[in-house]
């Protein structure tokens, strides 16, 4: 097998994902739900999960930190109209 093709063949695979930092952007509630989102930092992007009564129901992958969070103010804003509100002590 050729040099060329022995460094185009490897496949390169996480061990696992590992987290840099965690932070709550907001927590809702709804008559019958709670919706969690948390910003997840990663060594090669961010991750934004969304988290329904303790069940992970989405999870978003951006490049910078600046996209998640524009994507988080349009989800809360969709949520808000659809009767959910801001938890107490969240911002």
């Amino acid at each position: 097998m050729s040099k060329a093709a022995l460094t185009h063949g490897r496949m390169f695979s996480r061990d696992g994902i590992h987290e840099d930092a965690r932070e709550t952007v907001f927590m809702l509630h709804g008559c019958r739900q709670t919706i969690n989102v948390v910003l997840v930092a990663l060594t090669d992007g961010v991750e934004l999960e969304v988290w329904a009564d303790g069940l992970l129901r989405r999870r978003a992958r951006f490049l910078r930190d600046s996209e998640a969070r524009k994507y988080s103010e349009r989800l809360s804003s969709r949520l808000t109209r659809r009767g959910y509100r801001r938890a107490l002590g969240h911002s």
